[in-house]
């Protein structure tokens, strides 16, 4: 009578083993990513940042310069559009909260980080940065021309400061130190961080909302990033730099998995 039992016992162990091996190879297959399921960017037919759907703006995917043949450097920076959710972002901050507007959760780009990747040539990559946008920052600086009535204010939490030519203008440019015309205007790409602009909307379900967006422009081993955030979550731009380039290492190494 001890027989049939063994055996019975036998046989469970051995269902429970296989259905553990096939749970594990379930995981790493989920774990376990391949080329195809990217989409490729490069140059001279060789991929460089091979992207996930998850980590792109799904608006912008038809209109993406995908190849693995970009003209870098031809006048046009070839490239694709990328969108975090808040929640993604707040997970690779070291300090801060990545603040959002609940009341306006319909506007996708309000409450997440959205923006593009551009491959640029080398001289391109040392002559691009933050002063792309940048308006009338000389007479700023130097409080003259049009900005002789200047206003620099610190930014919440911050050693950022929001700086107008004038009280009532709605664009203004954020940098990492007063203005000071005493001394020279630094390099502009040194002290610009981003530019904003502040408008009101003026139809629709979200009239009377006004939006702070803010545009950061920089250069990160060697590709062009140029994203739009709220003004209120701009002091918090070193971290998002941050993780932009742990993306761009993320990205990179997934043109290394095999093609299946």
């Amino acid at each position: 009578m001890r027989k049939p039992k063994q055996k019975a016992s036998a046989f469970v162990r051995w269902a429970v083993v296989s259905a553990l091996a096939g749970l594990v190879g379930l995981l790493l297959a989920a774990q376990v990513t391949d080329r195809t399921m990217h989409h490729e960017f490069g140059v001279n037919g060789n991929a460089v940042l091979c992207v996930p759907s998850s980590d792109m703006d799904p608006d912008l995917i038809p209109y993406n310069d995908e190849s693995t043949d970009l003209a870098v450097g031809s006048g046009h920076t070839p490239g694709f559009g990328f969108l975090f959710g808040a929640d993604q972002i707040q997970r690779h901050l070291d300090a801060g909260t990545f603040l959002v507007r609940p009341e306006l959760s319909g506007l996708r780009h309000v409450n997440t980080l959205g923006g593009g990747v551009g491959f640029l040539s080398v001289p391109d990559s040392r002559r691009l940065g933050s002063a792309m946008r940048a308006r009338d920052l000389s007479d700023e600086w130097s409080a003259s021309g049009r900005c002789v009535d200047v206003v620099a204010t610190p930014l919440h939490q911050s050693n950022l400061f929001e700086v107008k030519c004038a009280a009532e203008d709605n664009y203004s440019n954020v940098l990492n130190r007063a203005p000071d015309r005493r001394k020279s205007l630094p390099e502009p790409n040194s002290v610009v961080v981003a530019t904003c602009l502040t408008e009101t909307i003026s139809a629709g379900k979200f009239k009377g909302h006004t939006l702070h967006s803010c545009r950061r422009v920089t250069v990160l081993d060697g590709f062009i990033f140029d994203y739009q955030i709220q003004k209120d979550n701009l002091p918090l731009y070193p971290q998002i730099d941050r993780f932009l380039r742990s993306k761009l290492v993320e990205w990179k190494k997934n043109c290394s998995l095999p093609r299946r």
